[in-house]
């Protein structure tokens, strides 16, 4: 935001905006997205001696422009613009603008970039390079069978609470974007290295954070000195074994690709792998339609009579 506060009440504005996405269950990430995207907005407008309660459709747009002379990628402006979307259409739902300036303003085209998905046999090699059975290792491998085994996000792979686990139905509760809950199965190989870490590993990283024993409803996941994972620790506990397995690169959202590709080359239903993944729209699960598409050849060739 402005380090001045505004005289016409626009900072308020962004800051009542952002306090409703909390509200709305939007993840934390998301909302200093769109605190640092409505920032810029007010900036630009101050540049312009303007405020919120001037903006039009002219303005929206010339302010689009301006960053696309920038340089942003469409990607960027695209996300800077849901966030003007967004605010403009709760100030005009408390009556600071008389309409919504931008609700039919075009984003920017994005090119549409196909996930790469591992292949089963690289899966294997990164699952099977985790070794022994120290905390760690045990914490590793069970990382693993549920970034693959039930299709995590990494986000939604630290959030993961031991109460979230329901061994004796063989499910799991997620937590996604959004604060949206769903149930996933929970695999035989997931189950079974949740059991050993649960077993022999958990307590041990508890233990070494200064615990007698960690809480059964705490954090399932831990670091090396028993506390909570990071993002950033599941992109290293990745980087480590995808080397160690010999693949060139590897992410945890790759995992995530490969549990839905997977699927559905193996004749799962393209709305029954949406609702594993937590998508609210059917149109981003199609993405994986594409990828399979050589799987899909070869079942054509195999089939089809004028093949």
């Amino acid at each position: 935001m402005s380090t001045v506060p505004r005289p016409d009440g626009s900072d308020d504005l962004i800051e009542q905006f952002l306090r409703s996405l909390e509200v709305r269950g939007l993840s934390p990430a998301t909302r200093r997205s769109y605190a640092s995207d409505l920032a810029q907005l007010s900036e630009w407008l101050v540049e312009r001696e303007s405020g919120l309660a001037e903006l039009d459709r002219t303005t929206v747009r010339a302010f689009v422009a301006d960053l696309g002379r920038r340089g942003y990628a469409p990607s960027t402006l695209a996300r800077k613009l849901s966030a003007v979307r967004s605010l403009a259409r709760f100030l005009t739902a408390r009556d600071v603008l008389a309409s919504d300036p931008a609700q039919y303003l075009p984003g920017p085209r994005r090119r549409r970039r196909l996930p790469h998905a591992l292949r089963p046999a690289e899966v294997d090699a990164v699952c099977d390079a985790v070794r022994g059975s120290d905390p760690l290792a045990l914490r590793d491998r069970l990382m693993f069978e549920l970034l693959y085994g039930c299709g995590l996000r990494s986000q939604e792979l630290i959030d993961v609470s031991c109460d979230d686990v329901r061994a004796a139905r063989g499910e799991l509760l997620v937590r996604g974007k959004g604060g949206k809950m769903r149930v996933v199965p929970l695999g035989d190989e997931a189950a079974a290295a949740l059991e050993r870490y649960l077993a022999t590993g958990r307590g041990a990283l508890g233990r070494r954070g200064g615990a007698a024993s960690p809480p059964p409803e705490g954090t399932l996941l831990l670091t090396r000195s028993g506390r909570p994972l990071h993002t950033s620790d599941v992109r290293r506990v990745v980087t480590k074994y995808a080397a160690i397995a010999g693949l060139d690169a590897a992410s945890p959202h790759m995992f995530r690709h490969a549990y839905a590709t997977h699927m559905l080359e193996h004749g799962a239903d393209l709305r029954a792998i949406q609702e594993l993944l937590g998508h609210s729209s059917v149109s981003t699960t199609q993405i994986y339609t594409h990828v399979s598409g050589a799987h899909l050849k070869a079942v054509y060739r195999r089939h089809h009579p004028r093949s």
